[in-house]
């Protein structure tokens, strides 16, 4: 069985050091291991000997009130990487993600271990909550407007 080497970057510039701890508990407790975690304070370019990086931003109100963070999202994209941007466990039921996670988040979701190891491991899986669990409309992003011109075109 072939092992693929995965990274999980966490974007940690606008958070505290107890919500950091809260991704990591979340992501190890999704069956990552610790030395697959990073936290960085911004997203670089894609490590080209890492097959699946996975860039995990909590959607804290410091973090999507953030300008740089459409920039970090739109940097994610390269190299084939994925935004997970998952909700603070002491998050507003009525909060919404920024228009820049709207945009480029490959799925929103809550701090829900199974929902993270899912949309983690299973490249085709999306989900888009809001944080009370509830599903959130499928936003359209970058990558699904590119389909869809190219589809329309054809």
């Amino acid at each position: 069985m072939e092992t693929t080497m995965r990274r999980i970057t966490i974007l940690g510039r606008n958070l505290t050091d107890e919500e950091i701890e809260q991704i990591k508990r979340l992501a190890e407790d999704a069956g990552m291991a610790g030395d697959e975690i990073e936290v960085v304070d911004a997203v670089g370019e894609p490590d080209p000997d890492c097959e699946d990086e996975i860039v995990v931003i909590l959607a804290s109100a410091d973090t999507c009130t953030d300008p740089a963070l459409e920039a970090d999202l739109a940097t994610t994209q390269r190299g084939g990487r994925r935004a997970v941007c998952v909700w603070p466990e002491d998050a507003a039921a009525d909060a919404q993600p920024s228009d820049a996670m709207n945009k480029y988040a490959y799925s929103i979701i809550g701090p829900d271990a199974e929902k993270f190891r899912v949309v983690v491991t299973e490249e085709d899986q999306h989900c888009f909550e809001g944080p009370n669990g509830q599903p959130l409309p499928k936003p359209k992003t970058e990558r699904n407007l590119c389909v869809d011109e190219k589809a329309k075109a054809s």
